[in-house]
């Protein structure tokens, strides 16, 4: 499903319009009585309804919300925040209508229209929210924030239209102030705000109605920002023949793994091998041989000299570099430590590998000290970072890059030409196209040690066999996600570790692969 700014949906709207000659006014009334209609069929257990509508557009859904609810014999009151001389176009429009057929309007533009509010909402249980809409861009003051927080005070069944208000949609910020809705009800497409945090915690449930906007006019808008859903992700998974082998699977390079970092190398390598990969070679420490093997005996173990204890030897970078061209895929970094011995593996990977690279962990804090080696690189590169990696690659600050991850990791793709993966409770995936696909799976169990080093693992294993660089990392995210959510479901999210996602994760395969096969 595609996800969208507001100026997309102003476009969209417009050229709905211009080209297909959709009015403004009918986009709005199949809006309005598209959330009347939603209420309607929740069969809801109440005969009374407070719509509290602003003055601009959402106000104007609002009403006609009301109007729709009144005819369905709902006793409706509607509260307008603001000055109702500021409302004009297609809300006037739809305002002007309610005064018609008497419906009870008040105004809450002082501190008696607050009261009075105040005290309806207190026997009303079932609110309506038009007030801001997509169309917020400051900060909410005055007696916008007085009915805010009167309406999450008394904790009434809420149902928003388009977004919470106080949401920013393209970014989920919040300006200050939020409605809690129970539910909302957007229009077309979701917005980002809808998705991101902390603005999708303002929301309970999605809801997306199309109010009549053509499809047609949806592709011609060639949006570039997508929710990874289900049916979206399975397309990437490749079903296995009867007649096959190991060799039909890919094989599959990882250097992982130093002196008290060991556990990184068991995931990764453990989560490589259970997303279906053939053959698995893991480059290893030798003093740490007899414990890889121990914990993951399906992996191949190149041990190697070490000229420090826990840590490849510089000298054997050669011979690295020389066996990965000949396999699939080269994954560097879980748990490698922070080296020179790593720092120059990452370099000379980045170099003269030409196999796809995934670079995590250690790897990325070697790539952030020398960016421009990405400039010197031909072949497809995936980062998966975390917002603290992430901000050491990129030069923003964790918190800006977690208030805007979409914007940070669409650019910072398009620049170095890799494909991203930045991580975190809606985790981003960018590509150098400019495309944007935002994973909305996982829980928060997930945030535990070790679970991003099962990631890569993942994504290794299914560029290994054969699936598009890009796909791969859509296709790992979502598994990763789906593997944690099935966990938390046996487990629960207090208790859940890295490993629990690695078993998860066959579970997650065998679902995914029934559904493909339907």
């Amino acid at each position: 499903m595609k996800l969208t700014l507001s100026s997309d949906i102003k476009k969209i709207e417009e050229l709905s319009y211009e080209k297909y000659g959709i009015q403004s006014i009918t986009i709005m009334e199949n809006a309005g009585s598209s959330v009347a209609y939603e209420i309607k069929e929740a069969n809801l257990d109440t005969d009374e309804f407070v719509v509290v509508s602003g003055t601009g557009n959402n106000g104007g859904d609002g009403f006609v919300v009301a109007r729709h609810l009144q005819n369905f014999g709902y006793k409706v009151t509607v509260f307008i925040v603001g000055n109702p001389k500021n409302i004009s176009g297609d809300a006037k429009i739809n305002f002007d209508i309610l005064k018609k057929i008497d419906m009870q309007i008040e105004n809450i533009s002082e501190q008696n229209g607050l009261i009075k509010f105040e005290k309806m909402i207190k026997k009303c249980p079932y609110i309506v929210d038009a007030i801001f809409g997509i169309g917020i861009d400051r900060e909410i003051s005055d007696i916008y924030i007085g009915t805010i927080e009167r309406i999450n005070l008394y904790k009434k069944f809420v149902i928003s239209v388009d977004i919470p208000s106080g949401v920013d949609s393209n970014d989920g910020h919040i300006y200050g102030t939020c409605v809690r809705a129970d539910k909302t009800v957007s229009f077309i497409l979701p917005k980002i705000g809808n998705i991101m945090y902390p603005g999708s915690s303002y929301s309970d449930e999605l809801i997306i109605k199309t109010v009549g906007i053509p499809v047609k006019a949806i592709n011609e808008k060639k949006l570039k920002y997508q929710i990874v859903t289900e049916k979206f992700a399975k397309n990437f998974l490749m079903l296995r023949k009867r007649d096959s082998h190991k060799g039909n699977y890919g094989k599959a390079n990882i250097i992982a793994g130093s002196s008290g970092l060991t556990g990184a190398a068991i995931l990764t390598c453990k989560a490589a091998l259970r997303s279906g990969l053939g053959l698995l070679k893991l480059y290893i420490p030798e003093s740490l041989n007899t414990l890889i093997t121990l914990s993951v005996p399906e992996t191949v173990t190149v041990p190697l000299h070490e000229m420090r204890k826990g840590v490849i030897g510089i000298n054997h970078i050669n011979r690295i570099v020389e066996d990965s061209n000949s396999v699939n895929v080269l994954a560097i970094g879980p748990g490698c430590g922070n080296t020179s011995e790593i720092s120059e593996t990452v370099r000379r990977s980045i170099l003269d590998v030409k196999a796809p690279l995934v670079i995590d962990a250690d790897g990325l804090n070697a790539l952030s000290k020398n960016i421009k080696w990405l400039l010197e690189r031909e072949g497809e590169i995936v980062l998966t970072p975390h917002p603290g990696e992430m901000s050491r690659l990129s030069g923003y600050s964790i918190d800006e890059i977690n208030k805007n991850p979409i914007h940070i990791a669409n650019e910072f793709a398009e620049k170095w030409k890799v494909v991203l993966v930045l991580k975190g409770s809606r985790t981003v995936i960018a590509t150098p196209d400019g495309s944007v696909y935002v994973n909305i799976n996982g829980n928060p169990g997930m945030a535990t040690a070790g679970s991003g080093d099962v990631l890569t693992g993942i994504i290794t294993g299914f560029i290994a066999q054969g699936i598009e660089v890009y796909k791969s990392a859509i296709l790992g995210v979502f598994l990763h996600g789906m593997a944690g959510d099935l966990m938390a479901e046996k487990r629960g999210e207090y208790g859940l570790l890295a490993g629990d996602i690695v078993d998860g994760l066959a579970y997650a395969l065998k679902n995914l692969t029934n559904l493909n096969e339907k």
